[in-house]
């Protein structure tokens, strides 16, 4: 076998046994079941191979994973305090097998369990004494789309950052300690990303001194608020304001829903959930439905840290009308890094799962005892994951960037300067345009590599993918998206035009390449090595960025209008996007590489290297082709040429597979270093032993349809448990086949005139 596989060859017999090894799969869970496989069948060489297939990967790791750990994983909750908070829900006696009863529960058990998880996470919180942090973390970390993350999303970031200190005094502390349960209501049935067109109003009374809320037409219904439909006693409602006839625009107003007391809604506001959602997604969640009809509300309750209405109807405009879109340019800030964990946990059951998975001997061997390869070893399937490894750590560190620029842009909001605005306004919908988009489809791609086991829900990637998959069309569609990054491109190259000392920002520097001469200095790549330079192919991202925004550009000056331009602008998103992540990812790298540690640093820099020559080839066309006419740029209008000659491409693609191979052997640690606990990623694939077939035959022997419905329980306590070690494992009769399946068989023989007989002989 060819040496450059990481994965040698070895007889079958070698280090395996064939008699039974079963041994426990994890401690024991809910009822004190241990799972285990049941059937005293013999493991076998090839099952037995994959726990020592794992541990010997883990043995070629050149570095750390802790130590990459203890820096990625340093966010809401330093990673100590995030593995006690995860242990302590592995270890209670609900969330230990949430997860997996969850995959067996209908959507009205499902939000049953999200109202009773809600509480029971409260009080583990106040047992613990977890602060809000740790309480978000547990949140999160059950995969619970439940009233209460929506609450910490969407509802307490927008009253502490829209509010006044008075607003907040009121409302914030109630709303931190869950007094009050909360959500955001912004889309409506007939408008979301078109913000500007929203159809409830709110009418100032001078008389009383009031807001009148009202929903006016079918299409004004409020949709989509989590938590509106059955829970939320609060609502932060998005609403057209008007003073004396006049709209002044959207604007945020605290309103009542729902008696504390009693759950009822209020007086003339009617609300109900939407219904399930595509893949069964968001099962624990309400999403609702919500109408006005002429809801009385103090002048107070308008959110007025910008902007205010005095009494008698003055208005008092903000700094700029941007601020009144915080709160989704916040939700934005904080999913960048959230998509990348999302795909990392995608990544690491790929990965693992590949590794021990072999299928056929190679193709060189003369052996019949030589075992099969390992999956991971084919490039077709590699080359498929090693670059959504680089993804996920790219997102993940560019995304923590993310969360730091819009802290510091609230801050200077806070002393009334808005210089950040429009670039945090930028980044934000770029980067969660492209990032969003990047990560589902690298989720579906990676469950794919995991061949037909990857179609089971033991896989692990029954919640990740649906709850990733409205991400591309919530706060802001990709699209409308990319069309706002667009524009602001264009802004910038006309200020460039008028003024070339016009000041771009660290995301935009590129611009400048387009009508400046002297500073698209960029020589072609003449080998491989070249390509894995860090000025190399940062540059020609830039260039690449330029080069479609120079277009688009054209495509105006042309006389084409800026609306029918809206499939040019995706281009010019993304490529921008690429741009950004790629910076942010290596200054973050950099700025951490003495936390990281010396040897952990240079394989992050080879992820960098990696991410970034994969953008450069997901487009290469414009730096490939010699721009038509009126489209170079400044440094390229005299000679003409192409950016990179036909080489330069070639060396593009050997740069990239080198870097895949490089990193091959490298991959189990550098998943282990996301920090996933087996009951996070709650996959049998995933396994971080790797002992997969055996826990996959665990959960098939002992899940609740394979065995008698344990009468004694109350209600939905009795779905999805799971039976590990019954007597009644691989015998169990359905009830309802005695019920439905009998008859129809003794009905068929009936009909065709033969005695019914059982398949033992004997007559039904």
């Amino acid at each position: 076998m060819s040496s450059s596989y990481p994965f040698p060859s070895k007889k079958s017999g070698a280090g395996s046994s064939s008699a039974s090894q079963w041994q426990a799969l994890g401690p024991a869970k809910a009822g004190g079941l241990v799972p285990r496989v049941t059937l005293p069948v013999p493991i076998g060489d090839h099952a037995a191979r994959t726990e020592k297939d794992m541990a010997e990967a883990r043995a070629r790791t050149a570095f750390d994973p802790a130590k990459i750990e203890e820096v990625l994983r340093d966010g809401r909750v330093d990673n100590a305090t995030r593995k006690h908070v995860i242990d302590v829900l592995d270890q209670d006696e609900v969330f230990g097998d949430w997860k997996k009863r969850m995959f067996h529960m209908n959507r009205e058990q499902k939000q049953a369990m999200s109202h009773m998880a809600i509480r029971r996470l409260l009080d583990i919180g106040e047992k613990h004494e977890w602060d809000t942090h740790q309480i978000i973390e547990a949140a999160i970390s059950l995969d619970l789309q439940s009233p209460v993350t929506i609450h910490w999303v969407a509802f307490v970031p927008v009253i502490m950052g829209q509010g006044s200190m008075e607003q907040v005094d009121r409302w914030g502390q109630r709303a931190m300690t869950h007094q009050i349960l909360g959500c955001y209501l912004q889309t409506e049935l007939g408008h979301g990303t078109n913000v500007q067109a929203l159809e409830t109003t709110a009418t100032y009374n001078a008389a009383n001194d009031t807001f009148d809320l009202h929903s006016p037409t079918l299409s004004s219904t409020k949709w989509w608020a989590g938590g509106s439909g059955t829970t939320a006693t609060h609502g932060i409602v998005q609403a057209q304001l008007i003073i004396n006839g006049k709209r002044y625009g959207p604007h945020l107003f605290f309103t009542p829903l729902r008696s504390l007391e009693t759950g009822e809604l209020l007086p003339n506001i009617v609300a109900g959930d939407i219904g399930p959602k595509t893949y069964d997604a968001f099962g624990g969640l309400d999403n609702g439905w919500v109408r006005f009809n002429h809801v009385e509300l103090p002048r107070f309750n308008m959110l007025s840290k910008h902007a205010q209405i005095k009494k008698g109807g003055e208005y008092v405009r903000p700094p700029s009308d941007k601020l009144s879109y915080g709160g989704m340019i916040f939700i934005r800030s904080q999913m960048i890094d959230r998509t990348g964990w999302m795909l990392s946990r995608a990544t690491t059951i790929a990965m693992r799962y590949s590794l021990v998975r072999r299928q056929f001997r190679d193709p060189d061997s003369k052996d019949v005892a030589d075992v099969e390869r390992s999956v991971l070893s084919y490039p077709s399937l590699n080359r498929r994951l090693v670059p959504l490894l680089a993804k996920s750590y790219a997102y993940i560190v560019a995304g923590r960037r993310m969360r730091t620029l819009y802290e510091d842009m609230a801050a200077q909001l806070d002393q009334g300067n808005t210089e950040l605005l429009a670039d945090v306004h930028v980044a934000s919908s770029s980067l969660k345009a492209y990032c969003t988009k990047q990560a589902l489809d690298g989720i579906e791609e990676s469950r794919q590599a995991l061949g037909g086991h990857g179609f089971s829900v033991y896989a692990g990637f029954t919640s990740i993918f649906p709850d990733n998959a409205p991400t591309v069309t919530y706060e802001g569609d990709n699209f409308v998206l990319a069309q706002q990054v667009g524009r602001a491109m264009l802004k910038n190259v006309g200020e460039l035009k008028k003024d070339p000392n016009f000041k771009v920002s660290t995301t935009t520097w590129f611009l400048e390449t387009i009508a400046k001469a002297g500073t698209a200095k960029f020589t072609a790549p003449a080998s491989p090595a070249d390509w894995l330079k860090p000025d190399v192919y940062t540059r020609a991202l830039g260039l690449r960025a330029a080069r479609r925004v120079a277009d688009l550009a054209a495509e105006v000056s042309s006389g084409r209008r800026f609306v029918d331009c809206s499939w040019d602008c995706v281009e010019v998103a993304r490529s921008h996007a690429e741009v950004v992540v790629n910076a942010w990812f290596t200054e973050g790298i950099e700025d951490d590489a003495e936390r990281f540690g010396p040897t952990e640093s240079q394989w992050m820099r080879k992820l960098v290297a990696l991410h970034a020559l994969i953008c450069i080839a997901r487009d290469v066309t414009p730096l490939a082709l010699p721009a038509a006419k009126g489209r170079a740029l400044a440094d390229y209008r005299a000679s003409n040429s192409a950016i990179l000659s036909p080489e330069a491409v070639l060396h593009l693609e050997s740069a990239i597979r080198s870097l895949v191979e490089e990193l091959l052997p490298q991959v189990i640690g550098l998943t282990d270093a996301f920090g996933w606990t087996d009951w996070e990623l709650c996959s049998a694939l995933g396994r971080k032993d790797g002992r997969v077939y055996e826990a996959l035959m665990a959960e098939a022997e002992s899940n609740p349809l394979n065995h008698p419905a344990t009468k004694a329980l109350p209600d939905h306590a009795n779905v999805g448990r799971y039976s590990y070690g019954s007597d009644n494992v691989g015998k169990n009769v359905a009830e309802t086949w005695t019920r439905h399946v009998k008859p129809l068989l003794r009905d068929a023989a009936t009909r065709s005139g033969d005695e019914p007989i059982r398949g033992d002989g004997s007559k039904l």
